[in-house]
């Protein structure tokens, strides 16, 4: 009878055993995270308004210099390149027209954009942004010309020019 408790017991320890056993398998991987400043772009100083213009019925052009219009600043994350988007725009006098005076007529307004430096922006660029007291930082300088023709009705001609960044 002992004999057969020692079988037992020997049993009961040895199937403890074989069901108390795991398997185990791990497998690590890499956790990371790019903190990124915001992007943001604000119209500062200046303007786009070519004033007062005399129609003399010989076409003429009218510029405005980069460093003379409009300066949009942009900032980000340091030398983190942005890419600029823009277009011409369609200028319109329908507004003054809608007030009962001359006819509809519009012109077209092309961009002229360097950075500080003089620098030539054209649409679709890429340029880093410059490490100016901890953040990334660009001065962008909207100037551009529009085209009168020989029969450009008057009137007040408006328009909304948009310049888009993106990282």
């Amino acid at each position: 009878m002992k004999k057969i408790r020692y079988i037992f017991i020997l049993i009961l320890v040895s199937g403890t055993n074989i069901i108390s056993q795991s398997v185990f398998s791990s497998q690590n991987a890499s956790a990371s995270a790019i903190l990124i400043v915001p992007l943001s772009i604000t119209a500062t100083l200046g303007d786009l308004d070519f004033g007062e213009i005399i129609l003399t019925g010989v076409p003429t052009i009218q510029r405005k210099t980069p460093q003379d219009g409009k300066l949009f600043v942009v900032s980000g994350h340091p030398n983190r390149s942005v890419t600029f988007t823009f277009n011409s725009v369609i200028l319109d006098n329908a507004s003054w027209v809608a007030t009962g005076i001359g006819k509809v007529d519009n012109l077209q307004f092309v961009p002229n954009i360097e950075l500080d430096g003089g620098t030539k922006v054209r649409s679709g660029d890429s340029h880093p942004l410059r490490f100016v007291k901890g953040i990334g930082r660009l001065n962008v300088w909207v100037g551009g010309a529009i085209k009168i023709s020989a029969t450009q009705k008057n009137g007040d001609y408006t328009g909304r020019f948009t310049l888009n960044v993106t990282y």
